[in-house]
């Protein structure tokens, strides 16, 4: 059955399963809203609401710790969670009038079994809102809520200069953009299809469009009529790597949701044959799903662990993609939980077993064949240094990127690797391409 909430207190249930309970933003709004009676406005609201709030998580806390006496650790967990989203509208949402985020948030405490703390809520919120000053940032990351190891590590990897430009970038709110299907339908002609459905859209390159005020996409004809699919630009940079021809065999190794294989079969006409494995089952059939509604039948979508290496598949490509397991963090605008949910140790330990999946891959490209590796990450550990790494243990060479010839897309081009930049349109990715030699 279906719960009755109102749209600031589903975004206070959301926000607790994913700073408690550890979810995914993402999937998170999904399944939470999917099960509620809010309306396309209200789950807008809530989208924006909980996602605001977790970019500028760090920031809200102090800000609290700064008007009230308990501090927000010792606070029982839907209590902070309630202040936050509270605090998020006072602060950082100026649509949202002051007296609706108090009263609100006093009335959503009353009835999750906390009155006696509600004039607490109503304290520290009523404090907030009549002292609009915030306190002061000891640095610049504190400023875009980034824990202090991840801002130093930013540092590290790209250079004060970028380390403040990927952070200014990857907090501001993505835009929503999509790959035309140019097996179905041209980029003219889906943005007048679009206009018709009431969506405003800009083009980006040849291959994309920037949706305005999309709504629920999933309700769109042109969605269901399979004429594109939802990707990140920043992601088209190792589909160019792979030089893609029709008639190829191509094995995408960490293939879900599909995107990267979808754009493959676009650029290769839909002939040939891409193999698009995934380990979990349930994302292989989602695979299998968007394959047919996209009309992209040289697709072969599979369930199959990447790690464990197929002899029936030794050296049976002309191209292998692995986008690998990694950090994430060039997805910080989409998935701003991951300043928070990430450690130190998990980029040690996803470079470690993202060098074991290279050295699986490489043993399935054809001699003279290419192998693009890429992430959707900054941290060395998990990119350059791994392509260093395999190209002093497996018999590959270096191959020159396509590199973008727009000044809105930043990156930083070195030993032949290309690291993409969150900018206004796109997320930051990572991409090196070798050939085997014979």
């Amino acid at each position: 059955m279906k719960s009755i909430k109102t749209n600031r207190g589903q975004a206070v249930d959301i926000l607790s399963d994913i700073l408690e309970k550890g979810a995914y933003a993402n999937i998170a709004l999904r399944k939470n809203l999917a099960e509620s009676d809010l309306d396309s406005r209200d789950r807008a609201f809530v989208t924006e609401l909980v996602n605001e709030t977790l970019r500028n998580l760090i920031s809200i806390d102090m800000i609290i710790n700064h008007f009230s006496k308990i501090t927000v650790p010792k606070m029982k967990p839907y209590i902070r969670n309630l202040l936050r989203i509270s605090v998020c509208q006072l602060r950082y949402m100026e649509k949202t009038p002051d007296s609706a985020a108090v009263n609100e948030a006093v009335i959503l405490a009353k009835k999750n079994g906390y009155a006696g703390l509600s004039g607490f809520v109503n304290g520290v919120l009523r404090t907030v809102a009549r002292q609009p000053g915030i306190p002061a940032w000891n640095n610049q990351f504190k400023r875009f809520s980034y824990p202090g190891w991840l801002g130093n590590e930013l540092v590290r990897w790209l250079g004060q200069e970028e380390a403040h430009n990927f952070c200014e970038n990857s907090h501001k709110p993505p835009p929503v953009t999509i790959f035309v299907n140019t097996i179905k339908t041209t980029q003219t002609d889906l943005m007048a299809q679009l206009q018709a459905e009431g969506v405003e859209s800009t083009p980006l390159g040849e291959d994309f469009i920037i949706l305005q005020k999309a709504g629920d996409i999933a309700s769109l004809k042109s969605f269901h009529d399979g004429h594109f699919f939802v990707m990140d630009p920043g992601a088209i940079w190792a589909i160019k790597a792979m030089d893609l021809k029709p008639g190829m065999t191509v094995m995408d190794l960490c293939a879900a949701p599909g995107g990267k294989s979808f754009a493959s079969a676009c650029y290769m006409g839909n002939a040939g044959k891409i193999l698009a494995f995934d380990l979990h089952p349930h994302r292989t059939g989602l695979i299998r799903e968007a394959q047919k509604k996209l009309g992209l039948t040289c697709i072969s979508p599979e369930t199959k662990d990447a790690l464990v290496y197929d002899p029936r598949l030794e050296s049976a490509a002309d191209v292998v993609l692995l986008d690998a397991p990694c950090t994430g963090f060039g997805t910080i605008r989409k998935r701003p939980e991951i300043k928070y949910n990430r450690q130190q140790k998990d980029i040690v330990n996803l470079a470690m077993k993202q060098r074991e999946l290279m050295a699986v891959a490489a043993k399935y490209v054809k001699p003279d064949g290419v192998f693009v590796y890429s992430t959707c990450t900054v941290a060395r550990e998990e990119n350059i240094d791994n392509v260093r790494w395999f190209m002093q243990n497996h018999p590959f060479a270096m191959c020159p990127q396509h590199l973008p010839s727009t000044e809105d897309i930043r990156y930083i081009y070195e030993d032949e690797c290309l690291q993409i930049l969150p900018g206004h349109s796109n997320d930051g990715f990572f991409v090196a391409a070798m050939s085997r030699n014979r």
